[in-house]
């Protein structure tokens, strides 16, 4: 399995973790805290604007994992550096 493959693993278990209803969707409030934490631990620069942007047309509620998925990709784990 790849570093890749094991954080994406890592990434699901923490999503199913604060999907405390069962819904299969967390808050932004939580993925943005997700999201920075992430940074931090790979050291790459966060942008906290972005997640915002990535979602400026789904603000009526929480995210799915398939909707996080993307943003995680191209704003994380497809950072030059990481």
């Amino acid at each position: 399995m790849t570093l890749r493959d094991e954080l994406l693993k890592s990434i699901w278990h923490a999503f199913t973790a604060l999907d405390v209803d069962k819904s299969g969707k967390v808050s932004k409030s939580q993925l943005k805290v997700l999201s920075h934490n992430l940074c931090t631990v790979l050291r790459i620069p966060h942008d906290p604007v972005a997640l915002e942007e990535h979602f400026k047309d789904d603000d009526e509620g929480p995210v799915s994992n398939q909707g996080y998925m993307p943003y995680l990709n191209k704003f994380i784990l497809d950072k030059p550096g990481r």
